[in-house]
């Protein structure tokens, strides 16, 4: 008996044992499954871009989807749970409730079916208060307050498996963040936009991408010994803010004249930058025409047409994608033309090369001993060295060059950072590296050439850091983009100083050549770049773009202002706009004159020139007749669209492109200076074209012809 029970009792005992065990794996796979559902990611906020004013350029707002579980719709047994969960949608969100309804029975047992689409803070916000208020007549209904519109059973009952379904998360929200851009395509080449996955690509999105990133925080649950959950939320750690040196307004300046001659007339290409000189800061960088930031895979914002889109293969929308979305400012190179005459002439006179008295003969150009013509734009007889920049005298400038030398010109070349990356905070700048000359590759036909700006490459933002120098009093200033990086409380935790990198010349050689751009903008290439009230200086530039010997023109100009205290630095360049005839540097010219006459004011830069009424008109007018000529030599066949198949030279061009640009047999350039008395910048001061045949070379006995009719 006592054995009979002993057994009794051990068999007993055992499956209690058994019995806890099962509820006990019961409990903790119920447990692991509720774990599975609770474990979700919080996303970080990618931190804003904002200008210097703290306007915002770029953000990131909480977007939701809807997520639906009717695994959970089965657990709680509501009869209806499909339907009204389709109402409900339908009604906030203005899904179609029959493909509700459909999606719902095809996945009966599914924790995770994510709706197409995405709904606003606003939206959800709606769907969560009507909840809410629900959830609080619940509440009245069970305490016996009779104050609310009385309901009937039925639909008391709605009204709680309809708070049922969110507060079980049959029915719940997942958070995200969406990048959006409120001014669209203002400074979208400089901006840059973001991935899929919410990584930066191209421009400040890009190069400062790592700052902009945070950290995805999570909520997770885990099972205690006692088989209790517990939950943990380890909070998302945002991205940095970062605070450009782009000024909005002085952007939207830039971007308007640029948009309008992008849609008047066209061209390859157009870019204008402003440029603090006293600190390197870039208050605005632009092309024409920009990109959708919001959307950057539409071409046709930026006027190409459906029709041209369609005929492309994938491989040629891409390539289209990448030119358009490229920054030509920092991405593209080319050979600068006049513009660079500017640093052939300051560092001669301040290293005792040439002195501010000395004259040059002007005869039309230099004939090399091997009979290689290198041609001037026009006759311009016995000039000053003042009057060489203020007429953009090839000749003068190539006597010049040699009295610098081959070894000079590159230890030039250095000072002003050619050939070097100026380590501007945005990504893939050309440094051209390549595509400048060393000692050894530097012959005397290519030192004549490369003394007024063609035979190497340049990008805008190196020749606007040396150009500012110039002007600033021999100070180089590393161009930057970006003044400082904020947390997500807006405290800040970094500040990029002010880089002084050099000096390139003495403040007596850059008071003098102060003196010299104004002459230029007064009486010499540069007229149509005046500003009435204000005292400008600058300097004009042409260069051949392609192959020689063709039509094809870039035309630029560059001035600061007000050029006894330079403030600013405006560069506009111009590639191959659609007329006619290429080879006038004054559109550049007129460009930045309209940019001055609206940047000035804004930043409180006031006129100091007394002017008549008359002087203004005409200044004015030689604008207007400009405009004129340009409108009358629109070629009414092309856009003003980047050209698909356009041929720009990168860094990857080997240095014999270099050799190849001055040795050609036509390096011909345009005429965008005359003589000292009869005409400038291809047009006299009425605007009518007055360039004759100076842009037609003609061949030496010796079939060869290099050099550039260059202003």
């Amino acid at each position: 008996m006592f054995v009979s029970v002993l057994i009794l009792m051990t068999v007993l005992i055992i499956r209690i044992v058994q019995l806890d065990a099962t509820s006990s794996t019961q409990s903790q796979r119920e447990a692991l499954a509720q774990i599975s559902k609770n474990n979700t990611e919080i996303p970080y906020k990618r931190g804003s871009i904002m200008d210097r004013n703290g306007t915002v350029l770029a953000q990131s707002e909480q977007y939701y989807r809807i997520i639906l579980d009717t695994s959970v719709m089965a657990d709680l047994k509501i009869d209806d749970a499909y339907t009204y969960t389709a109402e409900l949608l339908h009604k906030f969100f203005g899904f179609d409730e029959q493909d509700i309804l459909d999606q719902l029975n095809a996945n009966p047992d599914a924790q995770y079916i994510r709706l197409d689409g995405e709904i606003s803070y606003e939206d959800k916000k709606k769907c969560d208060d009507y909840i809410d208020s629900l959830s609080q007549e619940d509440s009245s209904s069970a305490e016996g307050d009779e104050t609310e519109t009385a309901k009937s059973e039925e639909e008391l009952q709605k009204d709680k498996d309809e708070v049922s379904l969110f507060s079980q998360k049959a029915i719940w929200f997942e958070m995200h963040y969406k990048r959006n851009y409120p001014y669209s395509t203002l400074a979208s080449d400089v901006i840059g936009f973001t991935s899929g996955d919410g990584s930066g690509l191209w421009g400040l999105e890009n190069y400062y991408d790592s700052d902009l990133t945070g950290t995805d925080g999570r909520t997770y649950t885990y099972v205690k010994d006692d088989v209790t959950k517990e939950q943990v939320t380890q909070q998302p750690t945002d991205g940095y803010s970062i605070v450009s040196t782009i000024d909005v307004n002085l952007q939207r300046i830039c971007e308007d004249k640029l948009n309008e001659f992008a849609s008047e007339t066209g061209s390859d290409h157009i870019s204008a930058l402003i440029m603090d000189p006293n600190n390197g800061e870039i208050l605005a960088m632009a092309s024409a025409p920009g990109f959708d930031l919001n959307n950057p895979d539409d071409l046709s914002e930026c006027g190409y047409t459906d029709e041209l889109l369609d005929s492309m293969t994938d491989e040629e929308k891409s390539e289209l994608c990448n030119e358009v979305w490229k920054n030509f400012c920092v991405n593209d190179s080319y050979e600068p033309g006049s513009t660079a005459k500017t640093m052939t002439m300051s560092y001669a006179l301040d290293n005792g090369y040439v002195d501010e008295d000395d004259t040059f003969d002007c005869y039309g150009g230099l004939t090399y001993t091997d009979g290689t013509l290198v041609r001037c734009n026009d006759v311009h007889g016995t000039v000053t060295l003042r009057q060489a920049l203020m007429y953009s005298c090839n000749t003068a400038l190539m006597y010049i060059g040699e009295s610098i030398g081959a070894s000079n010109f590159v230890r030039m070349q250095d000072v002003f950072g050619l050939g070097q990356l100026t380590g501007i905070d945005l990504p893939g700048e050309q440094s051209c590296a390549s595509l400048v000359y060393t000692e050894d590759s530097l012959g005397p036909v290519e030192l004549w050439t490369s003394s007024f700006g063609q035979g190497y490459n340049v990008n805008m933002v190196q020749l606007a850091a040396a150009f500012s120098s110039i002007v600033n009093g021999g100070k180089y200033y590393k161009p930057h983009i970006v003044s400082s990086i904020q947390d997500s409380k807006g405290s800040t935790v970094k500040v990029f100083n002010t880089s002084l990198m050099r000096s390139t010349i003495s403040e007596e050689t850059s008071e003098w050549m102060r003196e010299s751009l104004y002459e230029v903008v007064e009486s010499g290439t540069g007229t149509p770049a005046r500003v009435a009230g204000y005292k400008i200086g600058g300097k004009t530039g042409t260069s051949e773009v392609g192959e020689r010997g063709t039509e094809d023109r870039l035309v630029s100009f560059i001035a600061a202002a007000p050029i006894d205290d330079p403030q600013i630095v405006v560069y506009v360049v111009i590639d191959k706009p659609h007329t006619v005839s290429q080879d006038h540097s004054s559109f550049a010219s007129v460009l930045v004159s309209r940019i001055l006459k609206e940047a000035l004011p804004y930043l409180q830069i006031f006129p100091t020139e007394d002017v008549t009424e008359q002087e203004a008109y005409e200044i004015d007018l030689e604008k207007e007749n400009i405009d004129a000529l340009r409108l009358d030599q629109t070629l009414d066949t092309i856009t003003g669209l980047p050209s698909p198949e356009r041929d720009t030279e990168t860094e990857s061009e080997s240095s014999e492109g270099t050799d190849e640009s001055t040795d050609s047999a036509d390096t011909g350039e345009s005429a965008d200076t005359a003589d000292t008395g009869e005409s400038t910048d291809s047009e006299d001061s009425t605007g009518e074209d007055s360039s004759g045949d100076a842009s037609e070379d003609e061949s030496t006995d010796s079939g060869s012809s290099s050099g550039a009719e260059e202003e």
